[in-house]
């Protein structure tokens, strides 16, 4: 009888440590595996698979866009999926129940809106997966931008603490150019070129700063003027009570016998009050002028309102003005 030690199945070896293997790759890449099997079957529309490929996503980045499932709303649907926003305020973009929805504003004038928008929310599923042990090295890093920054600081300052570091890493991300290395790095894992994605935010924004830094100098120019013509208009008013009591004066004078010396001294004090009320007319006659181009300012001003209004209006999903693409 052979009594040898039984042979170990080399076969049966392999394939339990290949298991194993893939039981712990499974176990560090959870999230990635999950989002590769959320994403499965996502077929954007084509107005949003051309926003996908504007983005120039990584392999990374496109993983995590797919898993979202990225959806182009209209208002109706936009208003209903993202049910929490002020209606005073216009809202772009959400990102809930690891879905994200982007308004579809499409009006030329704010080319980039729907690219910028959706890089912005993307970036928030992008730090809901990001292991705490990497946003706690991230904050500093962050931070020093929104110390530095006081557009930025505005904005997130508006924001509940509670949102503030998620808000900072979003905004970060898709509105700043000129990243710290290490920031750069970090988002270059998800987008191949972060300097696009600021652009697209540059591009949609521009027409909005522009009407606020001109409704803001219009507004000062008002109020320099309005200052300048109530002076103006109270030293008038003041000169010619001064001349009327003149007037009167003289006429009581002229009046009263004796109270010309002579001729000479009638027609030099008659020869003064019609200089000063020359004077006056000429001083009325500018502060009118004043006041025409107070008024012709103020008619530029309402205009610009009226157009900053209607931007707005475009980027309102609660607005009946809105031009968005059904």
């Amino acid at each position: 009888m052979n009594n040898g030690k039984q042979k170990t199945s080399l076969p049966l070896i392999f394939a339990i440590s290949a298991l194993v293997i893939f039981l712990v790759f499974l176990l560090i890449n959870k999230t990635a595996v999950v989002d590769t099997f959320k994403g499965f079957g996502y077929n954007p529309t084509p107005e949003m698979a051309t926003v996908k490929q504007s983005l120039e996503l990584t392999a990374d980045g496109e993983r995590i866009f797919n898993a979202t499932r990225p959806l182009l709303a209209s208002s109706e649907d936009f208003n209903y999926s993202c049910e929490s926003h002020d209606e005073e305020v216009s809202v772009l973009g959400c990102y809930t129940g690891d879905r994200i929805y982007v308004y579809n504003v499409s009006d030329t004038k704010l080319s980039g809106i729907r690219e910028s928008t959706s890089a912005h929310e993307l970036l928030h599923a992008v730090w809901n997966r990001l292991p705490g042990v990497e946003k706690s090295a991230l904050i500093p890093l962050l931070e020093s931008f929104y110390s530095k920054n006081p557009d930025l600081k505005e904005t997130i300052d508006a924001y509940a603490e509670s949102e503030r570091l998620d808000e900072l890493y979003v905004r970060v991300g898709t509105q700043i150019a000129d990243l710290s290395t290490e920031l750069e790095s970090h988002y270059s894992r998800y987008f191949k070129d972060q300097d696009k994605i600021v652009s697209f935010y540059t591009a949609y924004i521009t027409p909005f700063n522009e009407l606020k830094t001109e409704i803001e100098s219009l507004k000062s120019e008002l109020d320099a003027l309005e200052k300048e013509i109530n002076e103006k208009s109270a030293a008038l008013d003041a000169r010619a009570a001064a001349f009327d009591a003149a007037v009167s004066e003289f006429n009581n004078c002229a009046n009263t016998a004796g109270c010309f010396t002579s001729n000479a001294a009638f027609a030099s004090r008659r020869a003064e009050l019609v200089a000063e009320q020359q004077a006056i007319n000429s001083d009325n006659s500018s502060l009118n002028s004043l006041i025409d181009a107070y008024n012709k300012k103020v008619e530029t001003y309402n205009s610009s309102v009226v157009r900053s209004s209607e931007l707005q209006s475009l980027i309102n999903s609660n607005s009946t003005e809105s031009k968005i693409e059904e």
